[in-house]
């Protein structure tokens, strides 16, 4: 081959080089492609822009205040001619579900915990867990297949009757939390039972945070902290009376709420008094107690909002359940003054039954809780 060919063959070689450069340049910008050919990135920097990708700040969107319930009835009375023998089941369900959690439609980890803690369930979506629990009655004593479903409520008698509720609603929002509040209350025939749950989720980062993700799981400061809560019971108890004293912790409560102000920890009743009841302390006197990274969360948290307090149960003996919004005024629940106990909720809304050879039922005679800054009662919680 000569010189001369040779150089022929060279340049051809250079056009198809930049022919084949140039149409797949355009095949990319078609495609939408716009990363540099060799600029490729480290993996370290991918991983740091995905932790600081949702910086934007979005109000979460919640669906209007839903009320569901189902009547059951036993088949058989208890006692034989006797029909207000028969056990009965109320089934109340009421969610103010989320629907965007800043600016998010999709929360699967949120959806899941929320279903679970609520509903005890794995179902995938609300209305079918809610389903799934709501079709399933709550007798006092196992009957079986021995029952009824009615489409009005039935009379609830003490020890046939059962009234079971779970509740399910946004307690606070900020720049960088969502804390779900879930209630349950169940009357079994001759007691009340009340109990809260809180679900904290990172709306930045978009992942739950479990208690241990807030305190530190430390021997020692878990012994710190309960000094420092019962230290707090002592200052509450200067304002309360002798019959309403609060007892002192023996323990760290499982369940926490974060808020506006502090922490409040969540003592069920029976603890350190008769009744539910959160003791708050500020978030200042718990920068020991907290992780690194919940200690730098509150530290950036801004724009606190507390939602109306505003979701209640029903009264045991209450009218059909109708569908209510948070803004309706008309709705099936009783309400409560400010300040009063729960178990006025309950009180004065019992049946009698028909035969006298039972103890006449008086109803709730838990005492009222403090109403103070810091102890309070479950239903009449002053936000923070």
């Amino acid at each position: 081959m000569t010189k001369k060919n040779l150089i022929i063959v060279i340049c051809l070689l250079a056009v198809i080089d930049l022919v084949a450069a140039a149409w797949y340049m355009s095949r990319r910008i078609e495609a939408g492609g716009s990363q540099a050919l060799f600029d490729q990135r480290d993996s370290t920097d991918v991983v740091a822009q995905a932790d600081t990708l949702v910086t934007a700040f979005q109000d979460d969107v919640f669906g209007e205040l839903q009320h569901n319930t189902y009547y059951y009835i036993a088949n058989t009375p208890s006692i034989s001619g006797e029909s207000s023998s028969r056990y009965t089941s109320i089934k109340h369900v009421k969610v103010r579900w989320p629907l965007k959690v800043n600016g998010d439609s999709v929360f699967e980890e949120l959806n899941k915990e929320l279903i679970n803690k609520a509903f005890g369930n794995n179902q995938a979506q609300m209305r079918d867990a809610r389903f799934v629990y709501l079709n399933k009655p709550a007798f006092n004593k196992p009957i079986g297949d021995d029952y009824s479903k009615l489409s009005s409520a039935p009379a609830i008698v003490p020890v046939y009757g059962n009234v079971t509720q779970v509740l399910v609603y946004p307690y606070m929002t900020s720049r960088r939390l969502l804390v779900m509040e879930i209630d349950k209350v169940e009357y079994n025939g001759s007691t009340t039972v009340e109990s809260n749950y809180f679900v904290h989720y990172d709306r930045q980062r978009g992942r739950l945070l479990s208690r241990l993700d807030i305190l530190t799981a430390d021997v020692d400061k878990e012994n710190k902290l309960l000094k420092l809560i019962n230290k707090k019971i002592d200052d509450l108890n200067k304002s309360r009376g002798d019959y309403s004293k609060l007892q002192h912790a023996l323990n760290v409560p499982a369940e926490i709420c974060c808020g506006k102000n502090g922490v409040k920890f969540e003592y069920k009743q029976g603890t350190i008094t008769s009744s539910p009841i959160e003791v708050m302390i500020d978030y200042d006197r718990l920068d020991d107690f907290f992780t690194a990274d919940f200690k730098q969360l509150v530290d950036e948290n801004s724009d606190y909002k507390v939602f109306p307090d505003d979701v209640k149960p029903e009264p045991i003996n209450g009218s059909s359940a109708k569908k209510e919004t948070a803004t309706s005024s008309a709705t099936t629940t009783v309400k409560k003054n400010k300040g009063s106990s729960s178990s006025k909720y309950y009180k004065q809304q019992y049946v009698k039954p028909k035969y006298k050879s039972r103890k006449r039922y008086s109803g709730a005679r838990r005492k009222s809780g403090y109403h103070g800054h810091s102890g309070k009662r479950s239903w009449s919680r002053r936000r923070h």
